[in-house]
């Protein structure tokens, strides 16, 4: 790879107007934008004295059209605020696709996203919908303004009516609906005086879907990097690449904008490096299998029982064969994970109810002798899968793991039915499995190959419940910086100063043990308020303790956002380790399993970048170059401990397991997690 194959998905133009009049109000004539106070032109106090500190909310602008009782400003584009900007090309880029026809979906900050119609994909149940995402950004990665233009994936809008669909399911499962043309919100409707509900056609949603019974299609394990640099590519020709766009966006060519070489790096050749129990490895599905894990489970009186319906004992008998003998490749528990264990004939469980098996599973449980010298886990097959539609089927699953949890057992639940759907490839689950049970076994399949250091590391998560629509956060996710796992809490989302508590707490917990760590690094998974760092520093100061504090926000890059491709890959994801300087603090980098130009193996899969931001308590920090590249390294070697599968991942444990977490948690009948699931990998 040389670094001028990278390019962005952004493209270039010029502030080729010089300066413009556009003209305001502080009356609303209903067809004009409001321009709230903290993007007002530079110099419209000129227009309305005071204005900037009366309190004025908001004024009301038709940008560049003349219009009564409108007063005229001079906009110089290339020192104007940026925000202003963006928003009048936002709505230029608006007027533009909805001039030609196309469909526009307008975002929180008036961003666009252009819905554009796929014939050949779309059936008689419903249209199906390509959308692009089109952002304007000031000078963030080059010395021009800039187009960032990103593919994010497909909507299907069905081909029944509201009027039509609402004989069959209620009328709350719906969301977006296209109507004449327009996306609107479904709430929006009831503003109108004579809805036609007849020409309402609900965007399908997750909640509709299940209503209608709709199958979940699996997740897309393909390589993206192509089919998204086809489709930009496309639509870049198709619509921004002509005279009528140049016409209000000036835009460069020859297209999408390489990245400049003084903006890429890479981490450390040794962040690849694992530990394991004989030797140093980069890849783990390989580590482990031929040089042991990094240290078995510290309990020699394991017991692993069955929880079943009677439907399955074939399948319980199966696994049970495959995790004691092996099967094909895979060797067996003991041989691969250095895991030995019994099953006591007679203490596994099976019930017969399966719509309501929690009842009987508890029953049962309570009369089984339970040793204080035996470390227990439990298989659990369960009858549906995570696809499941019905909500009380899927609760299932959090009940039997609560239930276990306060006995103080872990478990580990397998779907029965992808025994007989994969049949000889369901070789490749067991991996995962083994790496899971000895994780869950408190033992360690493989650690960071870094010098352990007085630093402490905590990790904040977080899971958005879609039936509630209450994000819940999994958070204090405390480990060394060798990746072992300290422990952790779970709280709600509005809870900071139980946040900035608990990370106390694993500061306390840590000092208690060795001194008090040079620096606390907090792994963020949104950008951290100004209001949340008070309370962590406040906390941290009652504590009687000084350090610098690095907060690292770490985002993914599904949709909507900046990416890179390598076009001197045929794949075109760039190399793992690779990171890019983005402006203002911010960095891509590229977590997978391209260590070369050799082709990979498809299921590790090719999973887009994570975005980093960087801040830190003492701004002087930011300025040193080592710090900087010491820090991503360890985001990046973070993802490497991932011990749910041996597959590589791109997201840290860090923000990755207090997710897993608060995805699992608020499900618990307790609303809080049994003490022995805070110091156990349960969830994985």
């Amino acid at each position: 790879m040389t670094d001028s194959n990278l390019i962005f998905n952004l493209l270039t133009f010029d502030f080729s107007f010089g300066d413009r009049t556009m003209y305001f109000s502080k009356k609303d004539i209903g067809r004009c934008q409001v321009i709230h106070r903290s993007i007002f032109p530079e110099k419209i106090d000129s227009l309305f004295p005071g204005i900037k500190t009366n309190g004025t909310e908001k004024i009301y602008t038709t940008f560049t059209c003349p219009y009564e009782e409108f007063k005229p400003l001079s906009i110089r584009f290339e020192t104007e605020n940026s925000d202003f900007i963006k928003r009048y090309y936002n709505r230029q880029i608006n007027h533009y696709f909805n001039d030609i026809g196309q469909i526009v979906k307008v975002g929180f900050i008036k961003e666009n996203q252009v819905w554009v119609h796929s014939s050949n994909e779309s059936n008689e149940q419903s249209d199906i919908y390509e959308k692009y995402s089109l952002k304007v950004q000031l000078k963030t990665v080059s010395d021009y303004p800039e187009l960032l233009l990103s593919y994010d994936g497909r909507s299907k809008v069905l081909k029944r009516s509201a009027a039509t669909l609402i004989r069959e399911v209620s009328p709350t499962c719906f969301n977006w609906i296209l109507s004449n043309g327009k996306l609107r919100k479904w709430e929006w409707m009831s503003e109108e005086e004579m809805p036609d509900y007849e020409q309402c056609f609900p965007v399908l949603n997750k909640k509709l879907q299940a209503a209608l019974h709709i199958p979940v299609e699996p997740p897309d394990r393909d390589n993206r990097y192509p089919r998204y640099w086809e489709k930009i590519n496309h639509f870049y020709n198709q619509f921004l690449n002509n005279d009528e766009f140049r016409n209000i966006i000036p835009l460069h060519d020859p297209g999408f904008l390489k990245v400049n070489p003084s903006r890429i790096n890479k981490t450390s050749d040794e962040s690849n490096q694992l530990l394991f129990g004989n030797g140093v490895g980069a890849v783990p599905k390989y580590g482990i299998r031929d040089l042991e894990p990094y240290k078995g489970s510290p309990y020699n009186n394991i017991h692993l029982f069955f929880i079943l319906h009677k439907d399955d004992r074939e399948h319980a008998l199966r696994i049970k064969t495959y995790l004691e003998e092996g099967f094909h490749w895979f060797k067996g528990l003991y041989k691969y994970a250095h895991i030995l264990f019994h099953t006591e004939q007679g203490f596994s469980i099976v019930f017969s109810n399966k719509d309501n098996p929690v009842q009987e599973i508890e029953e049962k449980l309570s009369n089984r002798v339970i040793s204080p010298d035996v470390k227990y886990i439990a298989i659990y097959l369960t009858p549906y899968s995570k696809f499941e539609h019905d909500r009380h089927k899927r609760e299932i699953y959090y009940k039997v793991k609560e239930l276990l949890l306060k006995r103080r057992i872990t478990s580990q639940f397998i779907d029965p039915a992808k025994l007989d759907e994969q049949g000889s490839n369901w070789v490749y689950s067991l991996p995962n499995i083994a790496v899971a049970i000895l994780a869950k076994l408190d033992g360690i399949p493989w650690r960071l190959n870094t010098p352990v250091k007085n630093e402490l590391i905590v990790g904040v998560g977080a899971f958005k419940q879609i039936e509630e629509g209450i994000q819940y956060i999994g958070s204090a996710f405390s480990f060394a910086n060798n990746g072992k796992f300290n422990s952790f809490e779970y709280f709600m989302r509005d809870e900071v100063d139980i946040l900035a508590g608990k990370i106390a707490n694993a500061v306390r917990n840590y000092t208690v043990i060795n001194n008090p760590p040079d620096r606390l690094i907090i792994h963020f998974y949104k950008c951290m308020s100004e209001k949340e760092l008070k309370y962590i520093e406040d906390a941290l100061h009652n504590l009687k303790v000084s350090m610098p504090v690095f907060i690292i926000s770490i985002n993914k890059t599904e949709s909507e956002d900046i990416v890179a491709f390598d076009t001197g890959w045929k794949e075109l994801m760039p190399l793992s380790g690779t990171f890019i300087n983005i402006g203002n603090g911010k960095y891509l980098l590229f977590n997978n399993t391209r260590y070369s130009d050799d082709p990979i193996s498809k299921s590790d899969g090719y999973p887009f970048p994570i975005k980093l931001a960087i801040d830190c308590t003492e701004k002087e920090q930011l300025n040193d170059a080592r710090v900087i590249r010491e820090l991503i390294d360890q985001a990046y070697q973070f993802s490497r401990m991932y011990w749910k599968s041996v597959r590589q991942q791109n997201l840290p444990v860090t923000i990755k397991y207090p997710e897993m977490v608060a995805q699992i948690a608020p499900h618990f009948d307790s609303g809080d997690i049994p003490s022995f699931g805070k110091s156990n990998l349960w969830f994985l």
